[in-house]
């Protein structure tokens, strides 16, 4: 039962504090209170408590949850509770939780009541009048997915999943989330070229030109042999290869779940080997390319400006070199322990043929005269 108590205010007025108690097994399980003013103060009060006890009855009979949190809220939530956790979010998925944390539609759709129809109406929202791809709305119910699934656990509200699965299988139907399209991108010889012909001058910091010192033709070069990523180029140690047995130490690589400790022994092609043999070794430093990612990439996609190259991003090249190893004949086992993909499924995102038979597209390539022939160097 409710309970009333009123109080007059010093211009005279009166207000009326309502308050709800519910329990169960003897114990408060929840209280609220609120307060209503002028002439029908008392009436309002009565009227709001008797609605209010009532609909905080049904959800607990229910078993809905008495946490009101919104989809929104549920994000800001998540994303700092896992700040400092031993598996911490990827920037993209951090980055995209904190937007959607201010999203005005999931400030208004609670957790535990939130619908199929809710969340057609943010697909919507997002495709047609935010303007994202499929791909992107994809992965913002994807993510909505992974709050709900850690809301039940961590916060112990009540989520019917179906409803978010009903969403995306009808999304889909529409066409408003579909898988991003792999890339089928490669380089022409003419092209990587131009770019590790690419110089330029850059600004110091105190207004002088100074030459471009990073060596962006090796580490294009590089990227392509060795089939790494950027930050993994970047990350690379002195202390991580192995001369003997031409194979170097990765940490960190990518996952699909885990942002840290994912470290593996690959091999390295001889090309690749022969560009780290050639980068200088600097007192104090063990990296072997000591440069940002972001100055890297910026210089690549300077270059490729320069060089009036369209729709190539530094990454293709990891599916050039994946490519490139498939075209000289190497198998699928041979090839993912230099790429490092665990499975066909994934390696064949990387993977777009040129010819059906075996060739060494780089064997007449200026730029990698002096790194010697294709291939591993020894066999695996």
């Amino acid at each position: 039962m409710a309970s009333y108590r009123k109080r007059q205010k010093k211009d005279g007025a009166f207000v009326v504090y309502a308050q709800i108690r519910i329990k169960k097994l003897g114990q408060v399980v929840f209280s609220e209170s609120e307060a209503f003013e002028g002439r029908n103060a008392q009436k309002n009060a009565e009227i709001w408590a008797n609605a209010r006890e009532a609909e905080v009855k049904r959800k607990l009979d229910s078993g809905k949850s008495l946490v009101q949190i919104s989809v929104a809220e549920g994000m800001e939530r998540y994303v700092s509770e896992h700040e400092d956790a031993p598996n911490p979010l990827g920037k993209t998925k951090r980055g995209t939780m904190l937007l959607m944390s201010k999203e005005p539609i999931l400030k208004g759709v609670f957790l535990s009541e939130m619908t199929s129809a809710d969340l057609m109406g943010y697909l919507r929202k997002r495709y047609h009048e935010d303007g994202a791809k499929p791909a992107t709305v994809n992965q913002d119910i994807s993510y909505i997915r992974v709050l709900a699934k850690y809301a039940r656990v961590a916060w112990s509200v009540p989520i019917d999943l179906q409803e978010i699965e009903d969403a995306v299988e009808l999304g889909g139907r529409m066409g408003i989330i579909d898988r991003s399209t792999a890339r089928t991108r490669r380089p022409s010889l003419d092209e990587l070229s131009d770019i590790c012909a690419y110089k330029h001058r850059e600004r110091n910091g105190i207004g002088r030109s100074t030459p471009f010192s990073t060596p962006l033709d090796d580490i294009v070069l590089f990227a392509v042999f060795s089939t790494r990523r950027l930050g993994e180029i970047c990350r690379i140690e002195w202390p991580d290869i192995d001369f003997e047995k031409a194979q170097i130490y990765i940490k960190d690589m990518k996952h699909p779940r885990k942002k840290k400790g994912n470290n593996m022994t690959l091999h390295i092609p001889s090309r690749a080997m022969e560009l780290i043999k050639r980068q200088p070794k600097i007192d104090g430093e063990l990296r072997v390319f000591p440069y940002a990612e972001s100055t890297i990439g910026a210089a690549f996609q300077r270059a490729c400006k320069a060089a009036n190259i369209e729709d190539l991003t530094f990454h293709d090249l990891r599916h050039e070199g994946v490519s490139h190893l498939f075209e000289l004949g190497y198998s699928i086992p041979q090839v993912s322990m230099i790429s490092g993909h665990r499975s066909w499924s994934s390696l064949a995102r990387y993977t777009h043929l040129n010819k059906l038979e075996s060739f060494d597209k780089y064997a007449d390539f200026e730029p990698v005269k002096d790194l010697g022939e294709a291939g591993l160097v020894k066999p695996i």
